[in-house]
């Protein structure tokens, strides 16, 4: 400052000077402080929570704290799985944009799973919803496959998302991707791979550990009183339900012992749903794909090799687009839904 200026011009700028300094220390105080987990979770919902699993550096594991759901995609995100493009639409799927309101004259798929149907390891356009899209995108009326997965959701929170959310999009057909090594778990327990979830406490489907604590609070150690094959059928009786309420099918697509057919154990655990699931059999589409894998002669190595944990490889989802849409053609879906 010209130092001709008068005391009180003078004494003004420095009041100015340490007004900014202080404005710009507290924002610095601020911003830091609130990186802080749990000084950001007393701004909660003004503020979003993240939360991450173990290993979310390389396998893009990394969410968005939902207080029904436990998790969920985060969206307009744009990182890596294994070093492949992974990208999050503004919806918060593993998709490309699509409008809630259904186009006039098109069908619609859309898709529930885990870690598999949102693709861990695989690049944004190897995933099966897209290969499928692809495939039916000569078919006349057009379709489209929705991709709604959520890494390490299970049957339950796929459930709680097609109720309030996911059916909004106007399916035609929904597929629940069903990994019986996993799912049967999942849904008996309020807490997995670090993270909180809800959990069914009965048959009635009584909903517990909601809203679902904050990633910093105590894990509540909730347990369904069912067993986890019979609670998973429920829950998928219970999208069957929802699905007729909207005039769409649903089919179950399961899969489970692709990973290593030789292991009588996981026959024996497949034999336990296919047990509970019978008496839905004739009211839901049901796609075995350890069967189609058999009848390929597909072995498990290719399917997997070069990923982690069993999960599909780019052949593996080019595979599994393959046999669902012919499943889909021949059942006359389709044909009928297009109609």
């Amino acid at each position: 400052m010209n130092r001709t200026a008068s005391p009180r011009v003078r004494r003004a700028y420095r009041l100015l000077q340490v007004g900014v300094c202080a404005v710009l220390v507290a924002a610095l105080a601020v911003s830091v402080v609130l990186k802080v987990q749990p000084v950001r979770e007393l701004f909660y919902p003004w503020l979003t929570i993240y939360v991450k699993e173990p290993g979310h550096e390389h396998s893009g594991h990394f969410y968005l704290y939902d207080s029904i759901l436990g998790w969920r995609n985060v969206p307009n995100w744009v990182a890596t799985t294994r070093g492949r493009p992974l990208t999050i639409n503004s919806q918060g799927l593993r998709d490309r944009e699509y409008a809630y309101v259904k186009p006039a004259g098109t069908g619609r798929i859309l898709v529930l799973g885990d870690s598999f149907t949102w693709g861990y390891g695989v690049s944004d356009a190897d995933l099966f919803t897209e290969l499928l899209e692809r495939q039916l995108a000569s078919r006349e009326p057009a379709w489209q496959v929705i991709n709604t997965g959520v890494s390490g959701w299970g049957t339950d929170q796929q459930f709680l998302y097609f109720r309030d959310e996911g059916f909004r999009y106007e399916p035609d057909v929904v597929v629940l991707a069903c990994y019986l090594l996993n799912d049967p778990r999942e849904v008996m327990v309020s807490d997995v791979y670090g993270l909180s979830k809800p959990v069914f406490l009965d048959t009635d489907l009584t909903l517990g550990n909601v809203p679902v604590p904050l990633p910093s609070r105590p894990k509540t150690g909730l347990k369904s009183s069912v067993e986890g094959f019979r609670l998973m059928v429920r829950l998928i009786d219970a999208i069957r339900q929802e699905c007729e309420k909207r005039n769409c099918r649903l089919l179950v697509m399961k899969f489970r012992t692709f990973a290593d057919p030789t292991v009588g154990g996981l026959k024996e655990l497949d034999g336990l749903f296919e047990a509970e699931f019978a008496r839905l059999r004739n009211r839901i589409g049901y796609l075995d794909l350890d069967e189609k894998f058999r009848e390929r002669k597909i072995e498990a190595k290719y399917l997997v090799a070069g990923n982690e944990d069993n999960h599909w490889n780019d052949f593996g989802h080019q595979q599994v687009a393959l046999i669902l849409g012919e499943f889909l053609e021949q059942q006359g879906w389709l044909k009928q839904l297009g109609q």
